[in-house]
């Protein structure tokens, strides 16, 4: 008799662990859920998959972890004061507005006046950083991508390597590249 209540008090034991461990990752998927629920729910008002969605997110947590920042919606990155990030779901060539215009893309063709922009892709396609205040801008990419200089006339943009030291600089507004190496560039200074 001691020998069976022994056996039933061990498996009861095991299931009350096993149902303690099912409601904990019940609560902790709830809070990861709505932790994301935002840019989830953005994501799949603009058509996003699941898949694309993971895709996109796991994309943005790149960048941030690149770049500091903030994000502000399913495929923005505040990366300061008015400096953003607009990231392209992978695969696809631009940015989608997610935000229903609040937050449009000054890097979409055409490239709004007074801005350089830098793209992740050749022939100014993938994720961009639209650079309008004079300032030094993080560039997260290491392939080839392209950019445009559509800034005041003559102004000139340079490119720094790791250590902050300008290598090369383009020929002023308007200038642009849509086969350029990012590889050594770290750093873009518009103005």
């Amino acid at each position: 008799m001691q020998s069976r209540l022994s056996k039933i008090r061990a498996m009861f034991a095991v299931a009350v662990a096993a149902l303690a461990l099912t409601l904990s990752a019940g609560v902790a998927s709830a809070g990861a859920e709505s932790a994301t629920s935002p840019y989830a729910s953005q994501a799949k008002q603009a058509g996003l998959t699941a898949s694309q969605s993971s895709a996109l997110q796991n994309q943005g947590d790149r960048y941030l972890a690149q770049t500091g920042g903030k994000q502000v919606a399913a495929n923005v990155i505040d990366l300061g004061g008015k400096n953003l990030m607009f990231v392209a779901v992978p695969g696809e060539a631009h940015p989608r507005d997610m935000t229903k215009g609040a937050l449009a893309d000054p890097c979409a063709s055409p490239v709004d006046y007074g801005y350089f922009c830098a793209y992740s892709g050749i022939n100014f396609t993938g994720s961009s950083i639209p650079m309008y205040s004079c300032a030094r801008y993080r560039i997260p990419w290491t392939a080839d991508g392209s950019w445009i200089n559509n800034q005041t006339t003559g102004t000139v943009a340079n490119f720094l390597d790791d250590s902050g030291v300008s290598r090369w600089h383009d020929d002023g507004a308007l200038s642009w590249d849509d086969d350029a190496p990012w590889y050594w560039v770290h750093w873009v200074k518009n103005c």
